[in-house]
């Protein structure tokens, strides 16, 4: 049986505010295929910080649109959920603002308490990306159970690699789009990352308790970003997100918690690059992603 949700509806499915609403309407066409449609505006806060000077619909942002469409038509209530696994994302072609997009789930496997499916997004000018998105039970948000030691395992000090600034500089990613705080150290082809998950930040604001599985996959691409874009020969060009190969995703990180992104990216001698890694709080693994990227000359 078909069924139609307006963005009312996907509201009081989802318990989303302004700017973390990723769909204007959603369809069930039958129990395997859903799809949803998005209209984005050049007001969408965060083209204020992704590209500023040529505003680009962030990739992560369309597997967002994905996991809200699936969320809306899952048996029982969607914070019941979680993603575990995302795989094949491939991001195709640009979004940007005035664009119309169509999200189309679906459901290819549900065993065990898990629920597969494969996802493809598209404008006017075809697919702009694909992938597999898998869900498992959620975990229980307990928040922080003590108040956490200031002096972490890499620490804000004047012998980290890239402070803020330094990061800043070498990508153009800003608020609200710029998802690390600060690199702790480069050796060799490793980097370590840092980013404090604040309340404040605005996707918690807009009524999720933890960071979103898809802009866990943006915080590991920026931690890469960086460090790629900091060797002498990459000067002056600008670093694209264009797959996730594989993320796997073992809880949910809350506010008040501090990641360290550990990524491997190994030289290449093509525009192209792969790189993978984890992301923990503490000594905790919470994701493992593998990513590729592209560098091109900055205009």
């Amino acid at each position: 049986m078909s069924q139609k949700l307006q963005y009312q509806d996907i509201v009081q499915k989802l318990g989303l505010r302004a700017p973390w609403r990723l769909l204007d309407f959603a369809v069930k066409s039958d129990d395997t295929h859903w799809t949803g449609f998005k209209n984005f505006t050049v007001n969408e806060e965060f083209f204020a910080g992704h590209f500023p000077v040529h505003p680009i619909v962030p990739g992560v942002l369309q597997m967002e649109a994905v996991r809200q469409l699936c969320l809306c038509f899952l048996p029982g209530n969607a914070a019941d959920y979680r993603v575990v696994k995302m795989e094949k994302v491939k991001f195709r072609r640009q979004v940007l603002p005035g664009d119309r997009m169509r999200v189309d789930a679906e459901l290819i496997s549900s065993d065990n308490g898990e629920f597969a499916f494969k996802a493809v997004c598209s404008t006017a000018s075809g697919s702009c990306s694909e992938g597999l998105m898998v869900f498992g039970a959620a975990d229980e948000l307990t928040g922080l159970q003590e108040i956490p030691a200031l002096d972490g395992e890499f620490p804000r000090s004047a012998e980290i690699a890239m402070d803020t600034d330094r990061v800043m500089k070498l990508m153009p990613h800003r608020y609200p789009f710029l998802q690390i705080d600060y690199v702790a150290k480069v050796e060799g082809t490793k980097i370590v990352a840092v980013k404090n998950v604040s309340a404040n930040e605005h996707y918690i604001e807009a009524g999720l308790g933890f960071v979103p599985e898809t802009l866990l996959c943006e915080v590991a691409a920026q931690s890469g970003c960086a460090s790629v874009l900091s060797r002498p020969e990459n000067a002056g060009k600008l670093g694209f997100f264009m797959a996730i190969e594989k993320g796997i995703f073992h809880r949910r990180v809350v506010p008040g918690e501090q990641m360290y992104i550990e990524i491997e990216l190994p030289p290449s001698k093509s525009r192209f690059g792969k790189g993978s890694g984890v992301i923990r709080v503490g000594s905790e693994v919470v994701a493992e992603i593998a990513l590729m990227f592209a560098l091109v000359d900055a205009e």
